[in-house]
């Protein structure tokens, strides 16, 4: 079982804030026009605790996330397993680390730090809707631990690779529109992912759950999907024909 861990807010260097201030204007600039209103009215509706001032401190975010979707953050040292990982979805706890990346890391990153965590995955936390997704997303997972479907939670971890990581969505104007959080918080990764934004494959939830993913290169495929809600839909469709329903 994950025991959140404290921040030591007082022990961050100038360097550190300093590191988090370019990371944040540079990339707050740099999604302006390609990011989702998804994900950028949520950044703005986190202003008074997310920006570009300092190191933000995990208390405020969680206040805010608390008043308004009642989610939390669970500090935690690095990656946890996946089965814990659901299980705190599944109750609206997400996890962040504490630790800021190094100066000569600005434009990507492989192993997920605090502005990977809090300005990739924080902000849409505020979204109802995404949300919603979120904690249905953990509640399937868990089910699926505990019944023992080891390529169902495979199919799920791919999913959140590519959407949830990595994911565009289809703009109210139908244009495409970047949200996934490894695209968010990455400089090189937005601008990767922007220049094939002509190629994007339509999210069909069993083909992206049979398509495998690296974690130690910049992505070359991405996918649209179309609707929030009807992703989660489409989720629960794919979760009954595993006959576990009374488990999540």
């Amino acid at each position: 079982m994950v025991q959140g861990l404290l921040q030591h807010w007082d022990s961050y260097s100038v360097d550190q804030h300093d590191t988090w201030r370019r990371l944040y204007e540079r990339q707050a600039t740099n999604l302006a026009g390609k990011a989702s209103p998804l994900y950028l009215d949520s950044l703005e509706a986190m202003k008074l605790a997310l920006t570009c001032n300092e190191v933000p401190r995990i208390s405020a975010m969680e206040a805010l996330l608390q008043s308004t979707t009642g989610w939390s953050l669970t500090v935690v040292p690095g990656l946890i397993p996946v089965e814990d990982f659901f299980r705190l979805l599944a109750q609206r706890r997400f996890c962040t680390s504490t630790w800021v990346r190094r100066p000569d890391q600005l434009d990507y990153i492989e192993e997920p730090d605090m502005f990977h965590d809090t300005f990739g995955h924080v902000p849409p936390l505020m979204n109802a809707d995404f949300a919603a997704f979120m904690q249905r997303f953990g509640e399937v997972g868990s089910a699926l631990v505990e019944a023992g479907e080891a390529e169902a939670v495979l199919g799920l971890q791919r999913l959140y690779w590519y959407f949830v990581e990595f994911g565009f969505v289809r703009g109210a104007s139908g244009d495409p529109e970047l949200l996934g959080a490894g695209i968010m918080s990455s400089f090189g990764e937005t601008n990767h992912a922007w220049s094939l934004k002509t190629e994007l494959r339509p999210f069909v939830l069993e083909e992206v759950m049979d398509t495998p993913f690296r974690t130690d290169v910049i992505q070359t495929e991405y996918f649209l999907v179309e609707d929030v809600v009807e992703l989660r839909r489409d989720l629960d469709r794919w979760f009954a024909t595993f006959h576990l329903s009374e488990r999540a």
